[in-house]
């Protein structure tokens, strides 16, 4: 960015930009030759192995466990504080701490861990490999004229530096010897405390080398108000300065709702013109903000890139290896396989495989990989066993195989270097290529320590090794884009306008944690002191205050977790000094497509709104035609009446698309279906439209009804004796009942051939095989609390149940079909009559049909099977139910003899709901005064009702539920976002509905009809 501002004006040619540790490298490599510098992870990592030696010894404050991540990170920083200072032996750390005031434990181990550090340093590090100490110390001390090595250099500015270490010190120290030099140093308040204490180590390195002072006093009006701000902060007393526009506070509701404001703000700003380059996002808490920042930015299409730092593993190519890792593990997880498959940059497997593997996945409802096995082709589970048993090596070899295995996978069956390169462009492929360079760097420090003996594993190894890698983007990635950074980030660097989000005292300033005794070695020896964070936080502060034009500042209400926020004492200390108040609120400004649309939901003309959002470009013509079909179709199904979008077709249309052949005969659940939903039945049986395909992780509620009726069906039909009429239970002990069921529930699970397993899965089996165990021997896993089984499940209470029935009535009908067309039956075609001579065909299976010859009559009683909750018997008698009436009516046609004509007719619902709730309500039958009125309902009412349904289907009336919500079940539809089912809108719908005469009305929903004898209690 120097560059490119010098170029704007001057010679390029006549500056370059570079940063201290590349000009002292290439001065190193002209007095003394080629160099390779102490790569970071290859330092990384010799303190890990020096730390792990020092763990293991006997005694000592370290001794123990192996060094975690974090404790070989503040050892690593510790250690470049020792080869900064000149330390570059254990004897000479023990020299620095003999006598001093540092507890002798904490020395000892100190200086222990860095004796291993530098043995090992020396026995596997290259001669030619060198620390920035030992450069830095190199051209401080060399006898050559550093102006020699380079005659052209006219003078050397430095910038940037506040504080120094102490190789840095006499480097400067040396370049003041040898060329001029013009030192650049921010000061707010002429170097005095306040926000420049921090800089005083600076100053007293300039002082001290006799540097002429000149102060330069900002130019423009910006420069000069804020100028004055950052004087008064942290001075006693200072009168309260005037707030011009350009410096705002913004309280915002909670994290997210400052993004989104941001965002607006940045919105705004490029729509008036202002280049990307001159905007910038400061986060303090990068990590925090920074799943918000990508969601909302991308939302509002805000051209951007993060240069804060961030972790390794937070891009693609750093989950490539964290998944490679957590599948080396004994016992690999599910959920790191098909992350690793759905990584961008994997193509190993086409998207179909991956996709399968994922859905087995979910459907498993399983955390180990194994099962998944048996649900995948046989390709791809070779594929997966095939990088399970690559991987082992990781977890059972040495240090040198292990490496080597994985950058064969990395490099050959991955080819990551190629796939981070082909991957999108600019800034994001910046970003993965620095992670791929990250990940070889640390690759080859295990490479170039192949021969270090370890206790611990490979795989263990790599996993510390790779935990919180930091990465950082380059800024020159930035170009023609809004820079998202941290607070560090924006030091030196100057914008016209600067969002500074989230500045509260949990992100800023920062205190970094580090083990208590490092603290205490500081107090002992102020020179390996890292600096104090509160006061460098105070001068990043009003560095960034004094080189903005406009500052805005925001800060939540509250945390994510709703928790109260305390803001940043900078914060207050700007607010005790200009009396800034926040301004509060939500921001409902229009800044994104879905912004838009939430204020065009709010206007009275919806339609020309978004017209003339469409003329301004702000909606493409492709948005603008779909937004205004969508709103035409929702003005529609506001309306009361039947309109072209309620699921109206005419009747040729229906002829063609759903003709008699394909919709008769009916079965009783699909005139239901229509009855309950007649949109929801015209998009499942009309256009064939599939329900989405949910993940299950036990058998759907209509496999396991199906399931359950099998077990009940041949429970009886195996019993029954071909010379009898029916099943006598009493004819049977209890033991071989239960054996017989037991059997046969078995052979039918086994028969169902269910793609299930996994915990809930052992509970639902419980739930209906509890109590029906053979000698101790259980069909489940029972388990622990909260999943232990039931004392008993349902098949074991049904037989409890069925034994102590009445013993009248035996059973003597299972499954017993009507109508043509059914699988595995001759029946022949059953048609109900109307009473004006038209027919409906239906068929379908009556559960079961019971006989009891006791009385004066016999009676014929018909049992529906519910695995779920029984229905009122008034959605019968109500024409929203018709399974009963439709049993009934077929048992002409079923039962031997005249027993339908002569015997009393019952019908009911026989509820076995798992684990064990049976019921048996009344039948329909208690709906009626007398037989002849039942008898009457089945003849003439429901024949009508059925008549009229099929009517209303052939004339395409498909409009949604005249149902109440919960009568219709609307929680459970995947089209409940588009009906109106609020009970005013609905008595409208119904009453338009009516006068239509086209559509079945169900006398529940009649406000003009016996509603209390239709709606009576059950």
């Amino acid at each position: 960015m120097v560059e490119d501002s010098w170029a704007a004006s001057h010679d390029p040619l006549r500056l370059r930009a570079e940063t201290l540790d590349a000009v002292v490298r290439e001065w190193y490599e002209n007095l003394y030759g080629p160099v390779q510098p102490l790569t970071g992870q290859l330092n990384r990592r010799l303190t890990e192995f020096a730390l792990d030696r020092t763990t293991a010894e006997t005694t000592g404050v370290l001794a123990g466990e192996p060094a975690s991540a974090a404790l070989a990170d503040s050892f690593n920083s510790r250690f470049s504080l020792f080869d900064d200072a000149r330390i570059g032996t254990a004897d000479a750390l023990a020299a620095e701490f003999e006598g001093s005031p540092l507890d002798d434990r904490i020395a000892t181990a100190t200086v222990d861990a860095y004796r291993h550090y530098r043995d090992l340093h020396a026995d596997h590090v290259d001669e030619w490999v060198c620390t920035r100490g030992e450069m830095f110390n190199a051209v401080s001390t060399a006898d050559q004229p550093l102006s020699k090595l380079f005659p052209e250099l006219d003078v050397v500015v430095l910038s940037g530096y506040h504080e120094f270490r102490p190789v840095e010190r006499r480097v400067v120290e040396r370049l003041v010897d040898d060329l001029p030099i013009i030192a650049l140093l921010p000061l707010h308040q002429g170097g005095q405390t306040g926000v420049d204490a921090v800089a005083e180590d600076a100053i007293d390195v300039y002082e001290s080398l006799n540097f002429e002072t000149v102060e330069l006093e900002p130019t423009d009006g910006a420069g000069q108000a804020f100028g004055t701000i950052t004087e008064a902060l942290y001075r006693p007393d200072p009168d309260v300065i005037s707030v011009s526009d350009s410096l705002r506070w913004r309280k915002l509701p909670t994290p997210e709702r400052e993004i989104r404001f941001v965002a607006r703000e940045l919105r705004t700003e490029l729509a008036d013109g202002r280049d990307p380059d001159d905007l910038a996002v400061v986060v303090p808490g990068t990590e925090a903000y920074s799943g918000y920042v990508e969601d909302t930015f991308d939302t509002f299409d805000i051209p951007y890139v993060t240069t804060a730092a961030s972790q390794l593993n937070r891009t693609f190519t750093g989950s490539v290896v964290h998944d490679l890792l957590n599948l080396a593990e004994p016992d690999p997880r599910a959920e790191d396989l098909t992350s690793l498959l759905a990584n961008p940059l994997v193509d190993v497997v086409d998207s179909d495989l991956a996709s399968a593997v994922t859905a087995a996945a979910r459907r498993r409802d399983t955390v180990s990989v194994s099962p998944l096995l048996d649900d995948v082709d046989d390709e791809a589970a070779a594929l997966i066993q095939d990088l399970l048993a690559t991987l082992e090596t990781l977890r059972t070899g040495d240090i040198e195989g292990a490496t080597e295995t994985l950058r064969r996978l990395l490099d050959d069956r991955f080819d990551l270097e190629t796939a981070t390169e082909d991957y999108a462009s600019g800034a994001e492929q910046a970003v993965e290529g620095r992670a791929y360079d990250l990940v070889d760097e640390v690759l080859s420090s295990f490479e170039s320590l192949a021969a270090v003996s370890s206790d611990l594993s490979p795989l263990a190894l790599f996993t510390r090794a790779f935990d919180g890698v930091p990465i950082r983007v380059p800024q020159g990635a930035a170009g023609g884009h809004v820079e998202v950074m941290g607070m560090l980030d924006a030091r030196m660097r100057s914008f016209e306008k600067v969002f500074l989000v989230g500045l509260t005292s949990e992100h800023f300033p920062v205190t970094p944690e580090r083990p208590a005794f490092f603290e205490e070695m500081t107090d002992a020896h102020p020179r390996f002191d890292t600096g104090d964070e509160r006061l460098r936080g105070r001068y990043l502060f009003a560095t960034l205050l004094a080189n903005v034009d406009a500052l805005t500042i925001t800060t939540p209400e509250t945390g994510d977790d709703e928790s109260t926020v305390i803001r940043s004492p900078v914060l207050d200390e700007l607010q005790r000094v200009t009396g800034i108040e926040p301004e509060d609120g939500v921001d409902d400004r229009v800044g994104s497509r879905e912004d838009l649309f939430r204020h065009v939901a709010e206007t009275t003309d919806r339609r020309a709104a978004v017209s003339r959002a469409g003329d301004r470009g702000d909606l493409s013509p492709e948005q603008t035609k779909r937004t205004d079909r969508g709103l035409r179709c929702a003005a529609n199904r506001g309306t009361a009446g039947l309109t072209d979008h309620d699921g109206v077709l005419a009747p040729e249309t229906v002829a063609e698309v759903y003709p008699p052949s394909e919709r008769e005969p009916y079965s009783a659940s699909r005139i239901e279906r229509y009855v309950e939903c007649g949109f929801k039945f015209y998009a499942d049986n009309v256009l064939g439209i599939e329900d989405p395909d949910d993940v299950e992780v036990v058998p759907t509620p209509l496999e396991t009804g199906s399931y359950v009726h099998d077990v009940l069906e041949r429970f009886y039909a195996d019993l029954q004796d071909e010379a009898e009429d029916g099943v006598d239970l009493a004819a049977f002990d209890r033991a071989t009942l239960t054996a017989h069921l037991q059997e046969i529930a078995v052979e039918e699970l086994r028969n169902a051939d269910f793609d299930y397993d996994g915990l809930f899965y052992e509970r639902w089996k419980a739930e209906l095989f509890a109590g029906l165990d053979d000698g101790g021997h259980t069909l489940y896993e029972s388990g622990v609390k909260p999943h232990e089984a039931p004392e008993e499940g349902l098949f074991a209470t049904f037989l409890d149940n069925e034994r102590s029935r009445d013993g009248a009535a035996r059973p003597h009908l299972f499954e017993a079909p009507f109508g043509e067309g059914l699988p595995d039956s001759d029946a022949g075609p059953f048609t109900v009559e109307r009473p004006n001579g038209s027919t409906v065909s239906v068929r379908g299976y009556i559960d079961r049909v019971d006989v009891s010859r006791d009385g004066e009559q016999p009676t014929l009683t018909l049992y529906d099977y519910k695995t779920g909750r029984a229905p009122y018997m008034t959605k019968t008698t109500g024409g929203t139910k018709f399974q009963l009436p439709i049993y009934l009516l077929a048992a002409d046609d079923v039962v031997d003899g005249d027993l339908f004509d002569q015997g009393l007719l019952s019908a009911t619902y026989y509820q076995v709901r798992p684990p064990n709730d049976l019921k048996v309500p009344r039948g329909v039958e208690s709906k009626f005064d007398s037989e002849a009125e039942l008898r009457r309902f089945l003849d003439d009412i429901v024949p009508e009702w059925l008549g009229r349904i099929d009517e209303s289907i052939a004339n395409g009336q498909f409009h949604t539920s005249l149902l109440s919500a919960r009568g219709a079940n609307c929680r459970y539809c995947d089209y409940r976002r588009a009906c109106d089912v609020r009970h005013h809108r609905k008595r409208e719908f119904v009453d338009e509905v009516r006068d239509d005469g086209a559509a079945y009305v169900p006398l529940r929903v009649r406000d003009d009809e016996d509603i209390e004898a239709v709606m009576s209690d059950d």
